[in-house]
Order: structure tokens, then C-alpha cells, then sequence
């Protein structure tokens, strides 16, 4: 008899943890970025495919989880379920910076430094899972997994005094339909 008590409970147990692992893993990062994205446009009173240039991080900022001071940040809640986009970004000199493209689950699937990018910034074109584009020009085309998500831009701010200067090459970053 407590055999088949042990056996159901076990079953049970199983049964209970790989249906928690499969939302956990399936559908909660789905939501998560849903989320997100929603709270940013809102908060931030943008639309999609808008590159947003935040102000340098205060501690009463949330907008991106666990934001760095040291850091300022351009985003974009993107989709290019319709067109793609255009992403053009100078890179600033000696100091770091980054492009990060995030899918609808929370997955990171590319990601760009000042080290890869060539002298003066690189154009990159964003386009849906599946499209083509035949235009020419030089630039990077990064196929999107998700037609939605977040393209993150980070500048590393290494000198107080350079804030005038790093500002005006972060409102330099654009993000455009191509038309």
C-alpha cells in the first residue's frame, strides 16, 4: 500500500515539474518581454520603431531592469513584421558602446561592440524571420527570430566631462522604417 502512495505521489511530483519547466521555459519569457516593452513605450510615451535616448540612470528610473549610472542607453521596441529597419549608430571613440537585439523571448541574438563596428559607426538593417532584401548599401543585415522585440544601445560614460559630447553622439543613433 505504500508503494502505490509513494509511486502516485512521485508521478505527481514529475507530472507538476516538467509542466512548471515547460511554461517557465516556453511561455513566461514571451510574457516577460511583453511586458517590458509595453511598460517602456508607455513610460517612456514612445512608439514602435522609435529609437528612445534616455537620460543618464537615476535610482528612481526603472525602465530597463537594473539600469548601470555609467551607462547611457537608446532603445527601441521594434517590429518589422511590416518593413524592416534601418539602425545608424556612431560609434564614440575611446570609450565603449553596444548594440544588443533582443527577441519576443527574451533571447539575445545579436550583438555588436565599438570594437566591430568601423571607424564612424556601421548601418545595420533589421529585417523580419524569412524576408529578403535586395537593396545594396553597407550595412549588416540581421535577420530577426521574432518579428517584435527591443534593440538595446549602450554607451559607457568614461569621462564627466566628455557628458556634452557623448549625449550629442547618442542622439546621433537613429532607427527608421525603410520606406
Amino acid at each position: 500500500m505504500q508503494v502505490k502512495v509513494w509511486m502516485k505521489s512521485t508521478v505527481i511530483t514529475l507530472t507538476l515539474a516538467a509542466v512548471f519547466h515547460i511554461v517557465t521555459v516556453t511561455i513566461l519569457p514571451d510574457v516577460i518581454m511583453a511586458f517590458v516593452s509595453k511598460k517602456a513605450l508607455h513610460s517612456l510615451k514612445a512608439s514602435v520603431n522609435t529609437a528612445i535616448h534616455r537620460p543618464r540612470i537615476t535610482d528612481d528610473q526603472e525602465t530597463i531592469v537594473m539600469p548601470c549610472p555609467d551607462l547611457l542607453y537608446t532603445i527601441c521596441v521594434y517590429d518589422v513584421s511590416q518593413k524592416p529597419l534601418r539602425i545608424k549608430a556612431p560609434t564614440p571613440k575611446d570609450t565603449y558602446f553596444s548594440i544588443a537585439m533582443y527577441a519576443a523571448n527574451t533571447d539575445n541574438f545579436f550583438v555588436v561592440n565599438d570594437r566591430q563596428l568601423a571607424n564612424g559607426g556601421r548601418e545595420i538593417l533589421l529585417i523580419n524571420k524569412g524576408a529578403s532584401y535586395s537593396g545594396s548599401g553597407n550595412f549588416w543585415v540581421v535577420e530577426a527570430p521574432t518579428s517584435k522585440g527591443i534593440i538595446l544601445c549602450r554607451t559607457l560614460i568614461t569621462d564627466e566631462n566628455r557628458m556634452e559630447d557623448m549625449i550629442r553622439i547618442q542622439h546621433q543613433v537613429t532607427i527608421a522604417e525603410v520606406q
